[in-house]
């Protein structure tokens, strides 16, 4: 007997919820889980091939191993109730002060190292990580934040000069 849609939908968000403490404060880009041994009896073998198919996990270069994806990890802070806090807004606002600040007066984009802005916002090297990969200024503002640099994925930020922009559409 298969499960009900609802009962799939519960068993989803119960996966996401364990692979979010599955991270103890740790970027989710750096916390790795190999299918075939860490994935909680908990979650189903149809639920994490549908956390596959929504791409809210990311298969790393190894064949066994993922991520949470940064969508995952938005879906995550909502389900926890930690997505619209006051205290997230702060960080990200701070996050976006010193992203900004980077392309003041700029005609084009410029770079930083994910080091440099988190000494610069006194937020963790993991945050600033977990910020760029989800495009979380995006999700949380509706406004264009920073990516990754595309020649140095996860270090190099590309602050594009129309950084906190609302979008044209």
């Amino acid at each position: 007997m298969s499960l009900s849609k609802d009962a799939r939908l519960q068993n989803l968000e119960e996966a996401i919820r364990l692979l979010m403490g599955s991270l103890h404060g740790q970027c989710f880009m750096g916390v790795l889980l190999d299918e075939r041994y860490d994935v909680d009896e908990r979650i189903l073998g149809t639920t994490w091939d549908e956390l596959k198919s929504r791409s809210l996990v990311r298969q790393t270069n190894s064949r066994w191993s993922y991520t949470l994806s940064g969508r995952g990890w938005i879906l995550g802070l909502k389900l926890l109730g930690e997505f619209g806090t006051d205290e997230m807004r702060g960080k990200v606002g701070t996050l976006c002060s010193v992203l900004k600040a980077k392309v003041k007066g700029r005609a084009h984009a410029n770079y930083a190292t994910v080091g440099d802005i988190a000494t610069e916002s006194g937020l963790s090297d993991g945050f600033v990580r977990d910020a760029i990969e989800s495009d979380l200024i995006r999700e949380l503002f509706g406004t264009k934040g920073a990516e990754w640099s595309p020649q140095d994925r996860g270090s190099s930020i590309r602050i594009p000069n129309d950084f906190g922009l609302p979008p044209l559409s």
